[in-house]
């Protein structure tokens, strides 16, 4: 059964990542993608490329039902946060009026992940290892109880922005201040979510991305990375071997979270104990990490969602990854049709395939 898969925001790394995870699967599928502008460079490497609306716009979910019924989608696939909630929300619809199964969790679970002071919240309520945290209102409470270091970071953000460490009073008083006053320059935010102030956890060498795949409260699989950022948000080394006691955590979180489908856990080892900062409750960048190692979350889902398969519990080979660039050459009659019609069938890019 040859499948159509829609992959959103082409132009991103985590959009790229799941298209190299559903290329190195088995399945057998053509490649639709969209982004809202036209050097994305997802856009190029499928059989069509669709120009869509930012999802803030009231369009958006009636031009993706557009290209779903037009391309006769089965399964969809969503390449950044800020369009997460709005197919959590539509979901529904979407489903309903075309033939397409949309991989996102509920909008509880995504407002969860998308927002650090709830995320801190979950791990309370649930009675879980948590990282002692406050509003910014309530710091003085924190540096009572923790004293420094401490680390400021906005309730939503976007890899690293406005996220400070602090080593004492005059340079927590001028970073506070700072953050505070401050508009917010992501333009997919209309007004500042807020701060939350943390205890420090200043072992970087013991940071860990975790990979899960849950469905119905019971998790397949965990593969677990000691990883190293050289870009915000890029991992750029990851040793994976097997690390029972933080496989054996993210498993029990991923299972009380109940994401449906992928979710990420991102986590420092604190006394012995893997202490979760961050939750991504979509696929992630190392997505196709994973998928090299033989731990492919998307073919998975897919075959679970849309085929109707029975997961296998998930493993993978050990070993080290390590990142690079590459290049995809674009011919401008390509970039020319997408801009015009804001559509392309079977573009001709090439990547490099030397290294």
């Amino acid at each position: 059964m040859k499948l159509n898969i829609m992959v959103t925001a082409a132009g991103s790394a985590i959009a790229q990542g799941i298209m190299k995870s559903l290329k190195m699967s088995s399945l057998d599928f053509n490649l639709i993608t969209t982004d809202t502008q036209p050097y994305a460079a997802g856009l190029y490497r499928g059989k069509s490329g669709y120009i869509v609306p930012m999802a803030r716009e009231e369009n958006f979910i009636d031009e993706i039902i557009k290209i779903c019924n037009k391309e006769n989608i089965d399964c969809v696939f969503i390449g950044t946060d800020y369009e997460l909630l709005k197919f959590a929300e539509n979901k529904e619809r979407i489903e309903k009026e075309t033939n397409a199964k949309v991989v996102v969790s509920s909008p509880e679970a995504i407002r969860i992940a998308d927002d650090k002071w709830l995320t801190h919240k979950f791990f309370v309520d649930n009675n879980l290892p948590y990282i002692p945290s406050v509003l910014s209102d309530d710091v003085d409470e924190l540096l009572k109880k923790e004293g420094f270091p401490l680390i400021i970071k906005p309730r939503i953000g976007d890899s690293s922005k406005d996220t400070f460490i602090v080593r004492n009073k005059e340079e927590l008083d001028k970073k506070l201040d700072y953050v505070l006053n401050k508009k917010p320059d992501n333009k997919y935010l209309s007004e500042s979510p807020g701060f939350i102030v943390q205890k420090y956890l200043p072992n970087k060498e013991d940071e860990f991305t975790s990979t899960t795949l849950t469905f119905d409260k019971k998790c397949y699989g965990v593969l677990s990375m000691n990883r190293e950022m050289k870009y915000p948000g890029h991992t750029t080394k990851a040793i994976i071997k097997d690390f029972p006691e933080i496989d054996r955590q993210v498993k029990k979180i991923a299972e009380i979270f109940d994401a449906f489908g992928p979710a990420n856990f991102q986590s420092r080892i604190m006394n012995g104990i893997p202490l979760v900062f961050e939750i991504n409750c979509r696929f992630s960048g190392t997505t196709p990490f994973c998928a090299e190692l033989c731990f492919n979350t998307v073919e998975a889902a897919v075959r679970h969602i849309v085929l109707k398969e029975k997961i296998p519990n998930l493993k993978h080979k050990n070993g080290i990854i390590l990142r690079y660039f590459n290049e995809v050459f674009i011919p401008h009659d390509n970039i020319e049709q997408i801009k015009k019609n804001k559509f392309i069938k079977n573009p001709n890019s090439e990547i490099n395939k030397v290294f």
